[in-house]
């Protein structure tokens, strides 16, 4: 398979092929810290109601644990036995267990994704080796091409959520868990529920500021990436 120099077709298909390796990394900056124990317990403690949830602070690893062993597959149930309010009690109510499976759905789905960007970075790294051996004149200006558009698709994507957030990041929230979520049972009683005491909204908002962070790197050397494909073009011009 080759991607051959002006071809309008092969352009659309290298830009699609880029802007879905770019939401596969996307989805694995969201959704690995779920899948670290350590990661969660950290969160918790910093945004958690520990009051409110009636937990103590040496408890938040076991629970971090309960939740991101069920996402990794490792556990049939994220339930674990705590001191809540001085009484040992499983730590989460029947609704939040019914809520869990939609969520390792999700991150399960995010995980296939990132495999799947994977995949077509290495076919895309095989294709530009194979562009190589055969002195493809055309390739490298294709490729900048798709990936500079990609970028600002990507970019364009990213920055209307980033200004719906400053907006307003609770609709945001909302919105995203009416799109994610086929039932209402991620809506958990803050007086009640653990999970909604320990992963308030302050905590996904530092979660969703986390994987920007994550993905800075790759934001700023993908304009440097498509310049670089330009590059050899130019040259031999």
């Amino acid at each position: 398979m080759s991607l051959p120099g002006q071809d309008k077709t092969s352009g659309l298909a290298a830009c699609l092929m880029m802007l879905l390796i770019l939401l596969a990394f996307t989805a694995h900056a969201l959704f690995s810290p779920a899948l670290s124990g350590q990661r969660l317990a950290a969160g918790f403690a910093r945004f958690g109601d520990l009051q409110a949830a009636g937990v103590r602070e040496s408890d938040l690893p076991l629970i971090a644990q309960g939740i991101a062993g069920y996402l990794r597959g490792e556990k049939e149930a994220p339930q674990v036995n705590i001191l809540r309010h001085g009484v040992m009690q499983p730590a989460f109510s029947q609704r939040e267990l019914e809520h869990m499976p939609d969520v390792k759905r999700l991150t399960g789905w995010g995980q296939l994704l990132w495999r799947f960007g994977l995949g077509l970075a290495g076919l895309l790294a095989a294709l530009a080796l194979r562009a190589w051996v055969i002195r493809d004149p055309g390739f490298s200006p294709l490729m900048g091409k798709s990936l500079l558009a990609a970028f600002l698709l990507f970019i364009a994507f990213l920055s209307g959520l980033f200004i719906w957030a400053l907006m307003d990041f609770t609709g945001l929230f909302y919105q995203l868990h009416l799109w994610l979520f086929p039932n209402d049972l991620w809506q958990l009683n803050p007086a009640e529920h653990l999970m909604i005491q320990l992963m308030p909204e302050a905590f996904f908002m530092d979660y969703a500021l986390s994987a920007l962070r994550r993905m800075a790197w790759l934001l700023l050397a993908l304009p440097l990436g498509a310049g670089l494909w330009f590059l050899p073009s130019r040259r031999a011009k």
